[in-house]
């Protein structure tokens, strides 16, 4: 994998959707509420501050991105990128997007007139921008990093 390839898919993508993310909070943070819900239950919905909860799934994508970009440069190192340590890869970075898009998910359910107190549909929403972002993530990943190398047995 050329550096210039290798460090568009492990900088230069997070970074942009980080920003993204940014952006988007700093967009939307004057429609937001103060309280978001993060959590629905049998004993009902819990709430937590918007920024700490979006700050919270900012760190998180962060530690995923990291974890991609340090397995990637680790398995291209050592010459080992077989099918399974570019899966490794793939769900962490992808892992990293769909975190991001729960939290843009959430930031576009409670930003939305009407849905505030409906916490039910600020976690579906949520929820499917995880599974959507997840999803389109790997996908693309799949099919833009080079590549495995195949296994030979015996």
């Amino acid at each position: 994998m050329s550096a210039v390839r290798k460090y568009s898919f492990l900088l230069i993508g997070p970074g942009a959707a980080l920003l993204l993310y940014a952006g988007s909070y700093l967009l939307l943070r004057a429609g937001l509420p103060e309280q978001i819900v993060r959590h629905l239950g049998p004993d009902g919905a819990g709430y937590g501050s918007t920024p700490l909860v979006l700050g919270v799934a900012a760190c998180i994508a962060v530690a995923a991105f990291g974890i991609g970009a340090w397995t990637c440069n680790d398995f291209t190192a050592l010459g080992h990128w077989y099918a399974g340590p570019k899966a490794i890869v793939v769900c962490f970075l992808a892992a990293g997007y769909g975190v991001l898009a729960l939290g843009l998910g959430m930031m576009l359910a409670a930003s939305v007139p009407g849905t505030r107190d409906h916490g039910a549909d600020t976690i579906g929403y949520s929820l499917l921008a995880l599974l959507l972002g997840f999803s389109a993530a790997a996908a693309v990943l799949s099919r833009k990093l080079p590549e495995a190398q195949r296994e030979t047995l015996g």
